[in-house]
């Protein structure tokens, strides 16, 4: 394919039109007016768009935003002949959901029942709880065992829809006093002061004082000291406030603790919790000490995940298994957990305990993700040839020929993304592995290169590095890089990770263009450089590309590793100094004890993409352990610049 690099995104949209059938008919822009005119309530203006559709690929949009005009009048018989006759999978799933709202405004529950069992995908908590309702009024037995840990178990305020059930619970006993408890400990963790007022009230209905809950936030030694212990909602506050306080004061709060931690009975095991918890934010070594101390406290799958962490940290092995067998199958059956049960029990004696490890290792490899990639290291084995699988050429008329794929790219030409994101994950449900592979070549030739990756990805077979892992604009890589200093297998692997190769990417935070630059970090750079800086310049490929290798540049040179630089492009590199050791640490341990779920993630990704661009580059380091090698003792250091 030719990339138009002066053009962008506009450029990518141009591509995306030759891959419709002809080319994008002109009536497809009346989507937008029609979109509009729905959401205004425009009937006139609706009609006249919805005719100049007529025989456009996103023609289905009309009768479903007709549907949706009179969904408050219309009869189920109505949505049942629509369903039936004219919806696509994605708009039938988008009516049902709008319908089933409908209905329980309504209180036709038994119709609302035969929907709810005829949606394809999971409800969202309204329609669980709008599901539970439906049992209530039926006078049916709701399913609590199924539904009360989503409604009931979370440290937010819950959607209204929910109150119904939780108060049916409540009056039935579902939801124990102690249930109340554990949630309010949720809320403080989550920082939902309307919820923690609202789950300390009293039986009579007294709320809370605000001076209680400002003192515990800010000033927690004097909250402790004055509690009232004799009462469950002090002893509870008092248990948060050592959490609190452990992160101005870690020694003092559990000096207090040791001392006086008998006057909070049950609920000192919660309070080592939050002294154990503001430790390993720290990443002190000590948390496995106060983890261990409030081990009869409850423990949710977060806290499990935290002390994980920190024992693989330190390589504290024989923790660690002792760990894996408490927690919940799910959490032990997820690849990290998986890994680094092998690794422990490959540091400890035992032929069985060593047996079993390796056959877990060789489950691993099934995948050439991060720990797929880590465990055929451990078991001495190198990498198979990369593949280039050829695209059927039945399969690809299937895919041009299929109306969800011609409603994905008409979206995507339009600039519609979610819409045309939607379209395309429908599109692929269910579909064979030739279909897969041909849709990623017809994604990537649109200049749609996060589509055609995940169409890929989708693929059993993850031989196929061409369309995994895209080689984009290669000549301003190649010179952004080369000016920089860096590896190309190692930018390649960032890009992907930030952005796909979508020039118009933008997280919520404000990054923007290919790598993902900051507007602030964008204006350093700039300056740096003694350039001019526009904000619109962001989405500029060859300008994006070159600010953010320099960047890169920046903070390598800051920190000295490329897992720290790495780390560091994602979170800060003042953090990624912070999460260091004061002594030399494999990478892999430091990455696992990243404090920040997504730079973890992150960091896991884009060392993994390094490992895949180098064998398709045929340059550069294959094997990730080496490719990480050792992070060294932390040194005293200024970092400058954003």
């Amino acid at each position: 394919m030719t990339w138009v690099a002066s053009k962008g995104w506009q450029g990518l949209l141009a591509g995306a039109l030759l891959w419709l059938p002809g080319s994008l008919p002109a009536a497809d822009a009346d989507w937008l007016s029609a979109r509009d005119a729905y959401r205004q309530g425009n009937v006139a203006a609706f009609t006249q768009a919805a005719d100049a559709l007529q025989g456009s690929v996103l023609q289905p949009y009309v009768p479903y935003w007709q549907l949706l005009f009179r969904i408050e009048t219309a009869s189920d018989a109505e949505v049942r002949r629509y369903l039936a006759q004219q919806a696509t999978p994605l708009l039938a799933q988008r009516v049902r959901v709008e319908w089933l709202r409908r209905l329980a405004k309504r209180q036709d529950w038994k119709t609302f029942q035969q929907h709810f069992a005829e949606l394809d995908q999971a409800p969202e908590i309204e329609l669980q709880c709008l599901f539970l309702q439906s049992q209530l009024a039926l006078g049916q037995r709701m399913d609590a065992a199924r539904y009360k840990d989503a409604v009931w178990l979370t440290g937010k305020d819950q959607l209204s829809v929910c109150d119904p059930v939780i108060t049916a619970w409540q009056n039935q006993g579902v939801i124990s006093e102690e249930d109340r408890w554990l949630r309010l400990r949720l809320a403080l963790e989550a920082g939902s002061q309307p919820l923690v007022r609202f789950l300390l009230r009293s039986p009579e209905g007294e709320l809370p004082s605000i001076e209680d809950l400002r003192l515990v936030a800010e000033a927690p030694t004097e909250f402790i000291t004055r509690a009232d212990l004799g009462r469950r909602d002090q002893r509870e506050l008092a248990a948060w406030a050592y959490g609190r306080w452990a992160r101005r004061d870690l020694p003092a709060a559990v000096a207090m603790l040791e001392s006086d931690g008998g006057r909070l009975g049950k609920e000192a095991a919660v309070a080592w919790r939050q002294i154990a918890l503001a430790a390993a934010r720290e990443l002190d070594p000590r948390s496995e000490r106060f983890f261990a101390l409030s081990e009869k406290a409850w423990w949710p799958v977060a806290h499990h995940e935290n002390r994980f962490r920190l024992l693989v940290r330190y390589g504290r092995w024989p923790e660690l298994l002792a760990l894996q067998e408490r927690v919940p199958a799910a959490v032990r059956e997820r690849r990290d957990w998986q890994y680094w049960h092998a690794v422990a029990s490959l540091q400890l004696p035992g032929a069985a305990r060593h047996r079993q490890a390796r056959e877990t290792l060789w489950q691993l490899i099934r995948q050439d993700d991060y720990y797929g990639l880590l465990a055929r290291e451990q078991l001495g084995l190198s990498l198979p040839a990369a593949q280039t699988l050829t695209v059927d050429p039945v399969a690809r008329d299937r895919v041009r020929a299929s109306p969800g794929v011609q409603r994905a790219l008409a979206l995507f030409a339009l600039n519609q993304r979610v819409d045309a994101n939607n379209e395309w994950q429908h599109a692929l449900r269910g579909v064979d592995e030739a279909f897969r592979l041909a849709a990623a070549e017809v994604a990537e030739q649109a200049g749609w290169l996060d589509r055609a990756i995940l169409a890929a990805e989708l693929m059993t077979n993850p031989g196929d590095l061409d369309r995994r892992f895209p080689m984009p604009h290669r000549d301003l890589a190649d010179a952004s890089t080369r000016d920089a200093g860096l590896e190309l297998a190692w930018v390649y692997g960032l890009i992907r990770q930030e952005s796909r190769f979508m020039p118009a990417a933008r997280s919520h935070a404000g990054a923007g263009g290919l790598m993902q630059l900051m507007p602030g970090t964008a204006q350093w750079v700039a300056d740096r450089l003694g350039e001019p800086w526009q904000a619109e310049r962001v989405n500029d490929i060859a300008t994006n590309m070159r600010y953010g290798s320099y960047y890169l540049r920046h903070v390598l040179d800051e920190l000295g590793h490329p897992v720290l630089a790495t780390a560091g492009y994602n979170a800060g590199p003042r953090r990624a100094l912070a999460w260091q050791a004061d002594v030399p640490m494999p990478a892999t341990q430091y990455v696992e004890s990243i404090p920040f779920g997504e730079t973890r993630d992150y960091v896991k990704k884009v060392m993994t993409n390094a490992v895949h661009y180098s064998r398709r580059l045929g340059t550069g380091e294959t094997r990730l352990l080496s490719r990480l090698g050792s992070i060294p003792a932390r040194q005293p250091a200024v970092i400058e610049g954003p």
